[in-house]
């Protein structure tokens, strides 16, 4: 929000079972672009905002018919 320049709340929702067991790795982006130096966050963050000011805000397509209707998180569900 801070990087944004907007005002407004955090809101935790459930998190996701993917989430839960999702882990990152950049072993392959080093092997193939080599050691990159860090970004701090919040240099990271003002940047990828100053992008999306510049971009301005894109229409998503709104997902219809899904085939998947069990387990959903419920704030998917509370969407739909």
């Amino acid at each position: 929000m801070e990087a944004m320049g907007v005002k407004g709340e955090l809101k935790h929702v459930e998190a996701r079972n993917e989430v839960v067991h999702a882990w990152s790795d950049h072993s392959k982006l080093e092997r193939i672009f080599g050691k990159q130096p860090n970004t701090p966050l919040v240099e990271g963050l003002t940047r990828m905002a100053d992008w999306a000011k510049r971009t301005g805000a894109r229409q998503s397509k709104t997902f219809g018919h899904i085939e998947i209707t069990e387990k959903l998180p419920p704030f998917w569900a509370a969407q739909s």
